[in-house]
Order: structure tokens, then sequence, then C-alpha cells
């Protein structure tokens, strides 16, 4: 077994810090869960709506947000504890999973408020993308913050890859609601982790504020690097 470990860490040195794995394992657990919950979703509007048009608009639901409040979470992961931003924007996400099964369960969800909460969903995703990227750095050695970011590609991939199947599984035995509670009890994993970290989820260095200047710079920047544009 000491030899196995060896060998995974000699190939992937990020596992080593405690931190980064935790977290690690406790999001490729949470993304799987949302990974359900996305085609859960589109297949649950198209149930009730047989529209093509609706559908697409869930789309739109999830992308609007993120347009709207992804300058300032960019800039809130800069200034905030990030690991607290996490803890809050998990939760959030996991209420709206909550949310989203007990209505199922009670028939009383309606595309117009499947369109509200996944808005609501994408506006914290806007705010925790940001902070849980930048975490990262946070967790393990520079050295190794090319494997630590290759692994989270590893993680979201294979999340990617299982969720849908098992969300299809649940959805043909009739599961709509059971797959959004699984979702929600996903969220768990990443939040232990989250409040099992002992490293700070803080920037290194001089202390920054959410301010709307520095999301001038931010816009500023970008105008500049045509790569980025």
């Amino acid at each position: 077994m000491s030899t196995s470990l060896s060998t995974l860490h000699g190939r992937f040195p990020a596992l080593r810090s405690r931190d980064f794995r935790l977290l690690w394992m406790g999001q490729i657990i949470s993304q799987a869960g949302t990974q359900m919950q996305f085609w859960a979703i589109n297949w649950h509007i198209y149930a009730l709506t047989h529209s093509a048009l609706a559908l697409g608009f869930i789309g739109l639901a999830r992308v609007v947000p993120i347009l709207i409040f992804s300058l300032i979470g960019g800039a809130l992961a800069d200034a905030a504890d990030r690991r607290r931003v996490l803890l809050v924007t998990q939760s959030v996400m996991m209420l709206v999973a909550a949310v989203l099964g007990l209505l199922t369960g009670f028939h009383h969800l309606t595309p117009f408020l499947i369109y509200a909460l996944t808005m609501a969903g994408a506006a914290a995703m806007a705010f925790d993308s940001p902070a849980r990227q930048s975490l990262t750095p946070n967790l393990v050695p520079r050295e190794h913050l090319t494997n630590a970011l290759s692994l989270n590609q590893i993680g979201m991939q294979t999340a990617k890859i299982c969720g849908p199947p098992v969300a299809g599984a649940l959805i043909a035995a009739g599961g709509l609601a059971l797959t959004y509670w699984f979702n929600a009890l996903s969220f768990l994993a990443v939040l232990a982790a989250l409040l099992l970290l002992r490293t700070g989820g803080r920037a290194v260095g001089s202390e920054a504020r959410v301010a709307l200047e520095s999301l001038r710079e931010g816009l500023a920047f970008v105008r500049r690097e045509s790569i980025l544009l």
C-alpha cells in the first residue's frame, strides 16, 4: 500500500498536500452531483414545456448571471477569504438543489421557478469559480501548482463523465426529485473538506479590496492583452 501511495505521490506531487487532497476529492463528488443536476434540469424543463425554445432559455438563464457577476466574483476572490466565500457559495448551491428536489417531490416546480433557481445557482457559481480556482495556490507549494491545476482538470472531466449517466439512470427510474437531492447531498463533501482545511484562504501579499477601481483595472488588463480579449 505504501509503495502504491509513493508511486501516486511521485506522479501527482500535489496530492502530498493534505488540504489540496481533501478539497480535490470533495470537489469531484460535488461536481459530479452538479453535472447530474445540469442534465436533470434540461430534461425537466423539456418534459414540462415540450418546447425547444424553453430548453434553450435554460442556457441563457445559466450564462446571464455569470456575465453580470463574474467580474465582481473575481475581485472578491482577490480581496476576501476564499475559503469563506466558497463556504457561502457552496451552501447557496446546495440550497438551490434542495429546493429543486423539494418542489419536484411536491409537484410544485414550474418552468418559471426552474429558471429562477437556475439563475440563483449560476449567480453563486460566478462567485464560486474564481474563489475555487484562486484557492489552489494556497494549498500546494509553488513547484506543485501546475500539477494541482492539472489534477483539478482531471477531476472536472471525471465528474462530467460520471454525472450524466447516473442522472440518466435516476431519471429513467422516475427519480427527478432524487437526482436533485443527490446533488444537494454531494455538496456536503466539499463543505466538509473546506471546514477541515488547515490552510488560510486569503491571498498572499498585500491586502486588496473590492472597489470599482479594481474592476476597471481588470477590464483595462483584458483590453491590453490581445490573447485574453
